[in-house]
């Protein structure tokens, strides 16, 4: 599932060639890159190390948000209308859209998440490994996957993806100034985070609905059917979505069909079966 990699030289930069980035080293010495990366559903992780470097976006992207967890060193990343200094164990998400360039003067190591939608619409600093278990739980379930080498089912490989994006949303739910929301401001992209970290806790209670997925946000259905069209999903489409993934992930435990349904937020093993067979037609 992973692919590792140790580059030195010109394989540095075609390596960052390969995914639209330019490097160049920023201090003497050789140039040296090991890498770890996988794609997970619908993300891509990467574990990085290498030598002082500067490295900035071949093309411009407007989609997407890159969540990054520093594990060594620092690094001094410009990102559009600010820049921000990580240290180890620091944490920081911006949009694909915001990112200028990292520059790191000594060896450094990292963790990037790569999501296919926008976590928030500008630059976040997020808590550190000091500060939220979301840090180290986000990292070690990355480590995991990246220190294994396991053939995953398409459903057990879109729970695991699943998972990874509401730890990133649970850390993004942590930042300094995300209650607001409480006092009557949230951005659309905070409220979508904060939604699916609700559906994670509360998707396998069948009594659970969009009705009480909204009022837990504090949000009209409305607004929060705006915020998911942005994803193109609907709160019902999304909470069905995680039942069935709950229910994937419990196929191969050999428990029965009842009792899967009922643990997965399904009234009936009948509801499973039909909502799996929607599933099914629609891909």
């Amino acid at each position: 599932m992973a692919r590792s990699l140790r580059a030195e030289g010109s394989a540095v930069i075609d390596w960052f060639a390969g995914r639209s980035f330019a490097v160049a080293p920023s201090a003497e010495g050789p140039t040296i890159l090991i890498v770890d990366e996988a794609e997970v559903a619908a993300l891509t992780i990467r574990r990085l190390w290498h030598t002082a470097l500067t490295i900035e976006p071949m093309l411009n992207r407007n989609d997407g948000s890159t969540l990054v967890l520093q594990a060594e060193g620092s690094a001094v990343m410009r990102l559009r209308g600010t820049s921000a200094r990580l240290e180890a164990g620091g944490a920081l998400v911006y949009p694909a859209a915001a990112f200028c360039d990292v520059t790191t003067s000594q060896p450094t190591a990292r963790i990037e998440i790569v999501l296919p939608h926008r976590l928030l619409d500008a630059p976040a600093a997020l808590p550190g490994a000091d500060d939220s278990p979301a840090w180290r739980a986000l990292a070690s379930t990355v480590n995991a996957i990246l220190n294994g080498d396991h053939r995953l089912s398409v459903a057990a490989e879109s729970a695991l993806g699943h998972a990874i994006e509401s730890l990133c949303a649970s850390l993004v739910a942590g930042r300094e100034g995300a209650d607001a929301g409480a006092s009557g401001f949230r951005s659309a992209q905070a409220t979508f985070a904060a939604a699916t970290r609700v559906l994670t806790e509360r998707a396998e209670d069948a009594d659970f609905t969009v009705e009480d997925l909204a009022d837990a946000l504090q949000v009209s259905r409305q607004y929060l059917a705006r915020v998911f069209a942005r994803h193109g999903r609907t709160p019902s489409s999304a909470l069905r979505a995680r039942r069935l993934e709950l229910a994937d992930a419990l196929a191969a435990t050999g428990l029965s069909v009842t009792e899967i349904a009922h643990r997965s937020g399904f009234r009936s093993a009948r509801a499973l079966s039909h909502a799996r067979r929607d599933r099914d037609t629609r891909d």
